[in-house]
């Protein structure tokens, strides 16, 4: 049973996690919620009601990220301050060992992996996934909205369209590019003047371009600009008509990406890919399974890990000033998640066996913070 000395620490850890974390949340939101969805609520595009909607749908998915800042913060803060008004040095004074003291932060850190476990591998996942459905519905609701000037427009699969101007439906200066199954421009047209109209009877938006010129590739070879591979072609109108019904429906049968998969989804593709392999090995399809897999499982476990490496950090440093405790916390994070990153550039590297390789950085940090608490709690 935890004692009055315990309970002190734990109310301090609880009060200073939770905080960091709702920053951290906030943080996170802001920079999603700003990249994605501002501009078009801005623009008139996206409902007041829809915008909070796909904030909410975004909270499971950034927390995956703001619990482990959070823990490692609020240990940094807690301790710190604890440390600075000598109370540490009091307790173990009092007879306690530092161990003992600590106690209470590795319990926090214990349920904070299990709760980041159930929100990588199930909530996430889910959340990220209802958030990309409740976008591309908002798209089928006024699809000729989203047409807006001097903005780059790529909610519509296989095309990108720029426009400078636009007034109602009436468009001027509009570029489009038609994109290859590999993201190559295999058409590129420019014209002068244009419109954009919706048909509702089926579905369907129509961009019609006016007064204009057409580059189409070469399709083996798109990338290459000679003369010889260059196609070019003026013309007065141009319509081009998009079935969004297709075009949703098409999506949807291409499935879930692998990394917004949830834990059953990646274990039945797992099996799927294993029973495909037939004893040659394993396959790139498997390791990405695998990969994604072990990657959920060690940034919830890095809850623990920078916790770990927090409590020795926070003892040494001895800082009380929040400030000061959210830059070091930053700094700890930045390096633990480009280790994360730059080993994710890997998941196609069936040989470097990037499924092992993520768990580094939690072997690193974990072995550096309990040499660090050893070597604390024997002074």
């Amino acid at each position: 049973m935890f004692n009055l000395i315990h309970r002190h620490i734990l109310r301090e850890i609880v009060l200073s996690t939770l905080l960091a974390m709702l920053l951290f949340v906030f943080v996170l939101l802001m920079g999603n919620a700003l990249k994605d969805i501002v501009e078009l609520v801005v623009a008139g595009q996206l409902k007041w009601v829809l915008f909070f909607k796909l904030i909410a749908l975004l909270i499971p998915y950034v927390c995956a990220y703001a619990l482990p800042l959070g823990m490692l913060t609020g240990t940094l803060m807690a301790l710190g301050r604890l440390s600075s008004n000598n109370e540490i040095t009091a307790m173990k004074a009092s007879g306690l060992g530092l161990y003992q003291i600590v106690a209470p932060i590795f319990l926090i850190a214990t349920i904070g992996v299990v709760a980041a476990v159930v929100v990588n591998l199930h909530y996430a996942p889910k959340a990220r996934n209802a958030y990309k459905e409740l976008m591309a519905s908002a798209v089928t609701e006024n699809p000729v909205s989203f047409i807006e000037a001097r903005r780059f427009i790529n909610e519509f699969p296989g095309a990108v369209i720029y426009t400078g101007t636009r007034d109602g439906t009436n468009l001027e200066d509009i570029w489009f590019w038609k994109l290859d199954d590999k993201k190559r421009v295999e058409l590129f047209i420019r014209g002068n003047k244009g419109r954009v109209e919706f048909r509702e009877v089926d579905n369907t938006l129509i961009l019609t371009l006016i007064d204009g010129t057409t580059e189409k590739r070469d399709p083996l070879s798109p990338e290459q600009f000679s003369s010889m591979s260059l196609d070019m072609l003026d013309f007065g109108e141009l319509p081009f008509e998009w079935s969004l019904d297709e075009i949703f429906s098409r999506q949807s049968a291409l499935g879930t990406k692998t990394k917004y998969m949830t834990f059953s989804q990646l274990l039945n593709l797992r099996e799927a890919t294993l029973v495909a392999e037939r004893g040659e090995g394993l396959s790139v399809d498997r390791l990405q399974a695998q990969f994604h897999l072990q990657k959920n499982f060690a940034l919830s476990f890095s809850v623990f890990s920078l916790a770990i490496f927090g409590v020795p950090l926070a003892l040494r440093t001895g800082r009380k000033e929040g400030h000061a405790n959210l830059g070091i916390a930053l700094v700890i994070a930045i390096g633990f998640y480009f280790t994360f990153i730059a080993i994710s550039w890997l998941e196609r590297s069936v040989s470097l066996r990037p499924d092992l390789l993520i768990w580094v950085p939690n072997i690193v940090f974990q072995f550096i913070g309990l040499y660090w608490l050893h070597r604390a709690s024997q002074n």
